[in-house]
């Protein structure tokens, strides 16, 4: 039997990966787990579905250890890749205060007429002010079209990430 490339993604992928304590995390924990996503989707979805898994992994396992409540919890991070859709979720300590900041950042830019525009104003913005970070969340959703969500159930902050795959296979 012959297996063709679209054959290939036709695969169902699912992985969990929970990591603690946060104060452990030396190195590149994100790049490690990005690349090994990539490596893992690449093998049987194009690559530039698997570089957008990279992508997502990448930013938000390093927010969500930037910016954990709890230096003695957990980061989990859960994919799931199938045909039509692609998912990325991160989850990690954070306070009520700290939801209510994601969930404003998701909210403008899942509000925003045209992601792009809001992202070339917020560059502006920053660069006046000479602010640093703050654009990646814009970034998922306007130079690699991602839907975000983000939900609280205290003490854990889940961000969520999702493609639909269609015009990308």
């Amino acid at each position: 039997m012959t297996v063709t490339e679209k054959d290939l993604t036709n695969t169902n992928i699912s992985t969990r990966y929970e990591l603690s304590p946060v104060r452990n995390f030396i190195g590149d924990l994100s790049g490690l787990l990005a690349s090994f996503t990539d490596e893992l989707i690449g093998a049987f979805f194009p690559r530039t579905i698997s570089k957008k898994a990279n992508i997502v992994i990448t930013e938000l396992v390093n927010n969500a250890v930037r910016n954990t409540a709890d230096e003695n919890s957990k980061i989990v991070l859960e994919t799931g890749i199938n045909r039509k859709l692609l998912v990325i979720r991160v989850t990690n300590v954070a306070g009520p205060e700290q939801y209510a900041a994601v969930w404003h950042r998701i909210e403008r830019i899942s509000t925003s007429e045209d992601p792009r525009k809001l992202l070339a104003q917020t560059i502006r913005e920053r660069r006046k002010e000479r602010l640093r970070g703050g654009l990646g969340l814009i970034r998922l959703a306007a130079e690699n079209k991602f839907d975000l969500s983000a939900a609280y159930d205290a003490p854990y902050l889940t961000v969520e990430s999702r493609i639909a795959l269609g015009g990308l296979l």
